[in-house]
């Protein structure tokens, strides 16, 4: 239930109170706010409905706390009371204790001369800040939408699956229906098999009649259409005892293969299954006049690169430069690769040119062969990087402060392969690649160190 707070006013101690003037100290009810706006307009007031978090009653504002804000604490800018730097901590008190704490007198000039200060940004930042309100309001439409996108995405993604999975469970029971039908026998046949003993019964019923047809020569042809009868009766009694047979036989003979260690993958590849992560690496794109040797192509929805074209070297670097003065580190996953494993990853100036043939000489690399190639000032040429054959994963640290470059392989980290890389050209990550359809992914690993 909400709580009414009352007129500060004795004679109206009954009325609601609609304002509370911060200056003053005391709640006001309509009456009291038609006199106190003509005698003090300038206060401070507040809806204590509407705005009760900017009140400010000179009261701490913590639980069991009703002491008066005398101290300062440095430590987090807060206004504290005589419980809050306690050494007793106990009930909610002695929060301050271990903080830069002093009396209220004691800040008085430092947040005057902040105030003035304050007040000068806080103009510079109100002029603009209409427009930042509707950049801001723009951007979340943005990410409002691309949100959604990627929800329907995924929707549309598990309804396939689903789609799948239940087109699948159709097959099965429509196989289970057929085998069934096939091995033993279907309903139609009880059916029929119901129906036998009236027939049986109306042959032996005419067993006398049809004696007597085969001296006349007239009826001969139905004398034997009925013996045709007969015997298509035997022939289907016998079908039916066949099946009784065939059954216990095979009573057991069918099962469907559905395991529980089968189950239990498909549970836990669903679980794995989709990942979601922000999109930072974009690498250039092939130009329309490249070598049809050197082609490749760049997946948009995850960062993965895949050679397309024949067994030829070709490269591609990202679009946007390493930012100066931080360490980048980046994660490469080797989702596929041929067996001679001629894939090199590392970084290169932005100025890389990908419909060139000399890769290794321009940038400073790891093969995955554990290799080292290089440019110039290394001019490294098959070189043993020391640091083993890459498995499934490669993380690249390129250190933009003191211009080093170091590989993580299978976990191990050895240190760098290149130092005193040059700095006067702006680097990005590079990847080469030689064989037909091989393909990499590479995504941020970690938060950049400044």
């Amino acid at each position: 239930m909400e709580k009414i707070i009352k007129c500060s006013q004795k004679d109206h101690k009954e009325l609601e109170a609609i304002n509370f003037c911060q200056i003053c100290n005391i709640y006001m009810c309509n009456k009291c706010d038609k006199i106190h706006n003509n005698l003090c307009s300038h206060h401070c007031t507040y809806n204590p409905k509407k705005d009760l978090q900017e009140i400010f009653t000179g009261i701490c504002f913590e639980d069991n706390h009703p002491n008066e804000l005398k101290y300062f604490c440095r430590t987090h800018n807060k206004l504290c009371c005589a419980a809050c730097i306690s050494k007793i901590k106990d009930k909610g008190d002695g929060q301050h204790y271990d903080c830069d704490v002093c009396s209220i007198e004691n800040i008085k000039e430092e947040k005057k001369k902040n105030l003035n200060e304050n007040i000068l940004k806080l103009k510079e930042l109100s002029n603009s800040f209409d427009k930042s309100i509707n950049e801001l309001k723009l951007i979340f439409e943005k990410i409002s939408q691309n949100k959604e996108k990627l929800k329907e995405k995924i929707q549309k993604i598990f309804t396939r699956i689903r789609n799948a999975l239940n087109d699948r469970e159709d097959k099965l029971l429509m196989e289970v229906d057929k085998q069934f039908n096939n091995l033993y026998f279907g309903e139609e046949l009880i059916k029929e098999s119901e129906k036998m003993p009236n027939r049986i019964k109306l042959f032996l019923d005419k067993n006398d009649i049809i004696e007597k047809l085969w001296n006349d020569n007239n009826k001969l042809n139905f004398a034997i259409n009925e013996c045709i009868k007969i015997e298509n009766n035997i022939k289907d009694i016998n079908k039916i005892n066949d099946c009784i047979i065939k059954y216990q036989n095979n009573s057991n003979a069918l099962k469907c293969n559905l395991e529980e260690d089968e189950i239990n993958k498909i549970s836990e590849t669903i679980n794995k299954f989709g990942k979601i992560y922000f999109k930072r690496f974009e690498f250039k794109k092939c130009p329309k006049d490249i070598s049809e040797n050197r082609k490749y192509t760049l997946s948009g929805e995850y960062n993965i690169i895949t050679k397309i074209g024949p067994q030829t070297w070709m490269g591609t670097i990202c679009t946007e430069a390493l930012e100066k003065s931080k360490v980048h580190r980046w994660k490469i996953k080797i989702l596929k690769t041929h067996s001679n494993r001629q894939i090199m990853v590392g970084v290169a100036p932005i100025d890389f040119n990908i419909n060139s043939s000399s890769y290794n000489t321009c940038g400073w690399y790891y093969d995955i062969r554990n290799i080292l190639y290089s440019g110039p000032p290394h001019n490294y040429s098959s070189k043993s990087a020391n640091l083993g054959e890459a498995k499934d994963e490669i993380i690249v640290v390129m250190n933009m402060i003191e211009g080093s470059l170091k590989f993580i392989i299978n976990n191990q980290d050895k240190g760098n392969s290149y130092t005193n890389i040059p700095l006067d050209k702006p680097l990005a990550p590079a990847v080469l690649m030689k064989n037909t359809n091989d393909s990499l992914e590479i995504c941020e690993c970690e938060e950049n160190i400044k």
